[in-house]
């Protein structure tokens, strides 16, 4: 199956630096650890995460500063990610990630994952969050709790739930439609207590709805397609006509619905499942684009929409 081999040999190109516990959509990568972390700080030593970023003046040519603008600069190493505004507050990447160290002290999560893309520019971490569920069969469902840090401008601090898929490393949101499943905040505001605070209070409420898609998967495991089916509920997504079983795009969902690791297919399930393994290992030419888009972008957005469709048809 072409879509495993794609995955096996994963452009990493992008990914900066990183540590893991568990190998997950974007394979092996940076420091390994067994059985997670415990502390922050250890991660994001080990995850090459441990500097800070700075606002500093900028010049004109001439030596007068520009005034209303400043560079975002890395401190380890003075790299510019940005040119930001005057009201740009920046937020550091143990700030950000000092939100998960409660849930890990109270036994509810371990630290998994850390890492940057985008030449530092966004950073990412994962913890997780207690016991999944099983599906028949076997197939386990992990639930998982998603930081990013991006040092851009216009680019906000995002945290969402995340079901993931061990049989194949597939990642999904784990919200539901009219559900909350995330918590951002623009660089305008310091992510102090306040803001810790009203960040665990939407997510708490996001972390109940896992037992939801927990019943919606298991109705979709249930649920009985056709080939055909599939077919007609992918292709407005990908961009074909229901007689674009041909083009090159469904082909590859397709092989994906039928070939793929942990492939279920003949249900509802199978076609969540295609849709995100092609997000996560196949859609991008490389790692830190396919994360991005997979979580933030436009296959996020597919998956979603997948889902959606799909527990209409299930009713």
């Amino acid at each position: 199956m072409r879509g495993e081999t794609r995955a096996q040999r994963a452009d990493l190109k992008g990914v900066e630096t990183a540590a893991y516990t568990n190998a997950l959509p974007w394979g092996e990568l940076g420091k390994h650890k067994e059985g997670g972390w415990k502390n922050v700080g250890a991660l994001i030593k080990d995850a090459g995460l441990d500097w800070k970023v700075e606002r500093k003046a900028i010049f004109t040519p001439e030596g007068k500063e520009i005034p209303g603008f400043a560079s975002l600069t890395r401190d380890s190493d003075s790299k510019i990610f940005d040119i930001v505004g005057s009201r740009y507050v920046p937020t550091q990447n143990e700030q950000a990630f000092k939100f998960f160290q409660e849930f890990v002290e109270a036994g509810d999560a371990t630290l998994d994952t850390a890492g940057a893309l985008k030449g530092g520019r966004v950073v990412w971490g994962l913890a997780r969050l207690g016991k999944g569920f099983e599906l028949k069969g076997g197939d386990v469902v992990e639930p998982y709790l998603l930081c990013i840090c991006p040092h851009e401008q216009g680019k906000s601090l995002l945290f969402k739930t995340l079901a993931f898929r061990p049989w194949c490393s597939n990642t999904i949101t784990a919200g539901l439609r009219n559900a909350v499943t995330g918590w951002r905040m623009g660089h305008r505001t310091e992510f102090g207590d306040i803001k810790i605070a009203d960040a665990k209070k939407t997510l708490g409420i996001a972390r109940e709805q896992l037992s939801e898609f927990e019943a919606n998967a298991r109705l979709l495991a249930k649920m009985k397609m056709t080939k055909q089916e599939v077919i007609d509920l992918l292709a407005p997504i990908y961009g074909s006509d229901v007689k674009g079983a041909e083009n090159a795009r469904m082909k590859q969902l397709i092989d994906i619905y039928e070939n793929a690791p942990g492939a279920v297919p003949g249900t509802g399930w199978g076609a969540l499942n295609a849709v995100t393994y092609y997000s996560d290992h196949i859609a991008s030419r490389t790692a830190d684009k396919r994360l991005t888009n997979a979580w933030l972008g436009r296959t996020a957005g597919q998956k979603e929409l997948v889902l959606a469709q799909l527990l209409e048809r299930a009713k």
